[in-house]
């Protein structure tokens, strides 16, 4: 296993090119899907786009991970078995997976990291998985820095957790309400989100508990002002979400996290899983990406606020409100806006709009046509920042530092270019060449000449000329041995990196687990016989199949569990006696498409269950 003390930034890629994007903007890793059985049925890719991305972060110690998280019918499994070994020889560096129906069989020599989907929130579970082989654990998104740091303790594998993104508002892998309702299963990479939908809560006497809205919405995720706590939970990999996310998303979320964990790798003396420093066209900002608001998720226990009740849509950054109403538009009270911004509109009476800004000057805004009245007092978000998205479509550069000699040795010259042990040298006879008559001004032309690296994935960090003479040797000669030798150096990271990448593969332990930390019911997820037969040495005899098999129905079956809690968030919370006279439960969410009945949860901590409506 590699050393946990290794910090690590994971960023999302829909394709090879977003993966470029991430590494050169800081990453040190990047997930990405292959052809198939990835949980983002929307974000698959060929194993030439692997290939891609993997040469390239492979140069800067970086690393490509290959989500293969959904859950298998019998006869995918060896379909996904194949995808493994593909992902393997296109330069895949691990495999994220769920269906422990891999585990009976032969893999390629790689990194496993249990997906969140994996619902990992006990120490035992965690330790469960790392006997079963597992290298990295990606912990459930709603547990507190506490429950992290005992996860943490129990087990030597590597600890990843989110730090940003959207907020899928069950436990990640226990969520069957789109399969429910639609047959589209989350866990087989088909969510159909379900929790964005407008519903009418109301109560078992049909009496309406509050008006309409988007009550299973959850605000993202942002602990950018945490990451130092979670270092010391001992968490190691900080992960950000969003593998259907454009590029331009990626490498604002990924710079602006490198910039926080570069301050804290130099705080507390740690060491950063890659190397190259990364420089960009634009400052970082979280607020200036797609965000519904932000929220830590109950990474201090029982967090409120954490819904997005008003809409499912991307706020941004409140940048104004209106001060009155004018023909097809508004007068704001800031100069933020400009020609070709997004914008989401909130009137005073909770109307909630978006519209484009067709011209802005001297904060009098017109708005694209058709867009409704925008009143005195409405608030303004800017959610497409048309000067960030132009400066964000600029790649970052991400060099490496290099250690460049000019030496003699004897009857030879030669050239090196060194990063820390890894080195590429250009070896020549001295007799090739005549001497210059002006020793200074040659040793001057080729310092110079050497340091000229730009267009490759170097920068000169000193120039050491400890040759006693010097050779005449053209300027197209010396770009031509420097640009031999930063592409032989590439060469010889990459090798290093894939020499370091062999991970041997050991059966697993079949070690058991405590049934009260297991569900051995539907909620196992377990799909194929492959996977029931794992569990069976391990001690788990799976009760029933996962509901995607089609052989239960829904019936009483709970379809989500959840800590966002729609009373807390109602200021109705049950635990501190707000519940209002009258009001019976239990309590019902109902839309055109749905009819659930909630169960609240109360003791031990907040939360939900949801089951199918008895009757609509």
């Amino acid at each position: 296993m590699r050393p946990r003390e290794q910090i690590e930034l994971l960023s999302p890629a829909k394709n090879a090119d977003t993966a470029i994007s991430a590494i050169r903007a800081g990453a040190d890793a990047v997930y990405i899907g292959a052809d198939s059985f990835g949980a983002r049925a929307g974000a698959c890719n060929d194993f030439s786009e692997i290939k891609k991305a993997a040469d390239f972060a492979h140069i800067f110690g970086a690393r490509i991970y290959i989500t293969l998280n959904t859950i298998l019918f019998g006869g995918e499994v060896e379909l996904a078995r194949e995808t493994a070994f593909k992902a393997h020889e296109a330069g895949a560096d691990a495999l994220i997976i769920q269906d422990m129906a891999l585990l009976e069989g032969e893999l390629p020599p790689i990194e496993l990291h249990a997906s969140t989907q994996c619902f990992i929130n006990t120490p035992q579970k965690a330790k469960f998985l790392e006997d079963a082989g597992f290298d990295t654990l990606v912990l459930a998104r709603e547990l507190s820095l506490k429950e992290i740091e005992e996860i943490a303790k129990s087990t030597t594998a590597r600890i990843e957790c989110f730090v940003h993104g959207a907020l899928c508002v069950s436990y990640s892998g226990q969520c069957y309400l789109s399969y429910a309702i639609g047959g589209r299963s989350g866990n087989r990479g088909e969510c159909a989100q379900p929790c964005r939908m407008k519903y009418a809560l109301f109560d078992s006497r049909q009496s309406q508990v509050a008006p309409p809205a988007h009550y299973l919405s959850l605000k993202d995720m942002n602990r950018s002002a945490s990451v130092a706590d979670m270092l010391k939970a001992g968490v190691s990999s900080f992960k950000i979400e969003g593998r259907l996310k454009d590029a331009g998303y990626v490498k604002n979320i990924t710079a602006k996290y490198r910039q926080i964990l570069d301050a804290e790798i130099e705080r507390q003396n740690l060491a950063r899983a890659s190397f190259g420093k990364s420089e960009f066209a634009f400052a970082p900002d979280l607020s200036k990406s797609f965000n519904r608001g932000f929220c830590e998720y109950f990474l201090r226990d029982d967090e409120e606020k954490c819904a997005s009740f008003d809409t499912p849509k991307s706020k941004g950054e409140l940048v104004a409100s209106a001060l009155k109403t004018i023909k097809g538009g508004f007068e704001a009270s800031s100069d933020a806006l400009k020609n070709g911004d997004g914008i989401l509109v909130k009137n005073p009476d909770g109307e909630i709009f978006g519209s484009l800004v067709n011209s802005s000057k001297n904060r009098q805004i017109v708005c694209a046509k058709n867009c409704p009245k925008i009143e005195k007092g409405a608030q303004i978000w800017r959610n497409k920042n048309i000067e960030f998205e132009a400066q964000t479509s600029k790649e970052p550069s991400r060099k490496i530092p290099l250690k460049i000699e000019f030496a003699e040795r004897g009857c030879e010259y030669a050239i090196t270019f060194a990063f820390e042990k890894i080195k590429a040298e250009k070896i020549f006879p001295k007799s090739k060449y005549s001497a210059s008559q002006n020793f200074e001004a040659a040793k001057a032309k080729i310092s110079e000449s050497l340091q000229k690296l730009g267009g490759t994935n170097f920068c000169a960090e000193n120039v050491l000329f400890s040759a006693k003479s010097a050779p005449f040797l053209r300027a197209s000669e010396i770009n031509e041995l420097r640009r031999a030798l930063a592409e032989n150096l590439e060469k010889e990271l990459v090798n290093g990196h894939l020499k370091r990448r062999a991970v041997p593969r050991a059966l697993p332990k079949y070690s058991g687990i405590e049934k009260e930390f297991f569900n051995a019911d539907y909620r196992a997820n377990a799909l194929n016989a492959k996977a029931r037969q794992f569990y069976k040495k391990c001690g788990i005899d799976i009760l029933e199949p996962a509901l995607e098999s089609g052989a239960a129905d829904f019936c009483g079956r709970e379809l989500m569990r959840t800590k966002h809690c729609i009373l807390r968030e109602l200021g109705m919370c049950k635990r501190r006696g707000l519940l209002p006279k009258g009001l019976k439960e239990p309590l019902f969410l109902k839309s055109d498409e749905a009819f659930l009945r909630l169960q609240f949860e109360c003791a031990g901590g907040c939360g939900m269950k949801i089951f199918l409506g008895e009757k609509a």
